[in-house]
């Protein structure tokens, strides 16, 4: 195994290339918060931006950077082609993940901006989640003066265009976050499978908007042949949608909460073992008394 895969040998140099694309996904992954709907708040904003042609300048020519700077990654990188292949095609069709997929990436590496390139693995993926420990709980506070500014302003803040504009804003800031997060914690995880199934409410957080979006993206394109009682149920849906995104935003600030607090995050993880330890011995109490019952017989 050569210097530049063995994943006791960090990888050097390529911190400029690795700064400046880690801020081109960063600004593309924004700009697809901004038209994202997060909520009834912004639409005007949201409408506005996607009739401008410099917004979708700008995002086309992100996109082209990414691929760009991909195709040349492929001749800059040590291991097999295959690999080399499938971070550019990932790349090409996600840009957000070059933050965490460079393109001359040794094997079993990840760049932190800040950081450096650190290996994957669970040290790493427990000093990140250390790091960003309290920022998040920062951002998921958020959640608190937008459920605020919905509840003084109306559901759909029609009259109040600055204050959705703010509102839509700060959602839009809190799901950058929280994408972001995931996919640096994703991509340091040991088992990324399982930190995706441990951590299913963020990635809630994360589809919910795209979801919403898919769907208004479907109700203009279907209007004329749309009935207005489809159209009716497709903007609750759209609420019931952004409701569901609350939930699961409070649900992980209660939990973001307690795990800021040990002693009463060790009692609730307490509680839950007794709970499970409970449900355990229930059980093995009826396949007792299931197999006495198969012996008689």
């Amino acid at each position: 195994m050569s210097a530049a895969t063995s994943p006791r040998t960090a990888p050097h140099g390529d911190t400029f290339r690795q700064g400046m694309m880690f801020v081109v996904a960063l600004a593309f992954l924004t700009a697809i918060g901004l038209v994202l709907p997060h909520g009834d708040s912004g639409e005007a904003f949201r409408d506005w931006l996607l009739t401008q042609m410099l917004f979708c300048v700008v995002i086309i020519a992100l996109w082209i950077v990414v691929i760009v700077e991909g195709l040349l990654g492929l001749f800059f990188s040590s291991d097999a082609w295959s690999a080399r292949l499938k971070r550019l095609l990932l790349t090409s069709l996600l840009p957000p993940l070059r933050m965490i997929t460079a393109s001359s990436k040794p094997r079993g590496w990840l760049w932190l901006p800040g950081i450096g390139w650190r290996p994957a693995g669970e040290e790493t993926s427990d000093k990140l989640e250390q790091k960003l420990a309290l920022p998040m709980v920062v951002l998921t506070l958020l959640v608190l003066p937008v459920l605020g500014a919905e509840l003084t302003g109306g559901e759909t803040l029609e009259n109040h265009p600055r204050l959705a504009l703010a509102t839509h804003l700060t959602t839009c800031v809190i799901w950058i976050g929280f994408t972001a997060e995931f996919l640096w914690m994703v991509a340091a995880a040991p088992d990324k499978l399982a930190y995706c199934l441990k951590n299913w409410i963020n990635l809630v957080i994360i589809l919910l908007p795209l979801a919403a979006f898919l769907r208004v993206l479907n109700a203009f394109r279907f209007t004329r042949m749309l009935r207005a009682g489809k159209l009716l149920r497709a903007y609750r849906l759209r609420g019931l949608w952004t409701r569901l995104w609350r939930l699961a935003l409070l649900f992980n600030l209660l939990e973001r909460l307690q795990k800021r607090d040990p002693a009463k995050y060790c009692a609730v993880l307490e509680k839950k073992i007794t709970d499970l330890e409970e449900q355990l011995a229930d059980l093995r109490t009826k396949l007792a008394e299931q197999r006495s019952k198969t012996v008689a017989e």
